[in-house]
């Protein structure tokens, strides 16, 4: 029998997710809310958008970006407050997202969010990557 571990891209990466998922799925009782995508447009043109995943009982956000012209602008606070809602209405019990220390932080702590974990100098020295919570 030959063995080999490679480097792959692709389908593979597809398939051992699968595979984590199906395994998972057997040790949880629940149906997870369905994963889903917000968006914001301003005049018919995508300028943001949240991708949401659900996994037991929570909904987890993957992605939340917004254009950088069109920052500050409260469009992030719209994409965030439709997602809660929308994760609520499938039933999660609450909100788990992750961000970097120059990206976001200030702005899940105002949205109600708290810290229950962060590894420093991460992605680079003198950063820190923080990891959200929130219960609906």
């Amino acid at each position: 029998m030959e063995v080999r571990v490679e480097t792959t891209y692709g389908a593979t990466k597809k398939f051992i997710a699968a595979g984590l998922e199906g395994f998972n799925r057997q040790h949880m009782t629940c149906s997870p809310p369905k994963s889903f995508a917000v968006t914001v447009r301003e005049n018919g043109t995508v300028r943001g958008g949240l991708m949401a995943e659900g996994i037991g009982e929570w909904i987890v956000v993957s992605l939340l970006w917004v254009e950088d012209k069109f920052r500050r602008r409260g469009y992030g606070a719209s994409l965030l407050q439709k997602a809660q809602a929308e994760a609520k209405d499938r039933g999660a019990k609450g909100v788990l997202v992750d961000t970097f220390s120059f990206q976001a932080p200030a702005f899940y702590k105002k949205h109600g969010y708290s810290v229950y974990g962060q590894v420093d100098d991460f992605p680079e020295a003198g950063m820190v990557w923080y990891r959200f919570k929130k219960t609906l």
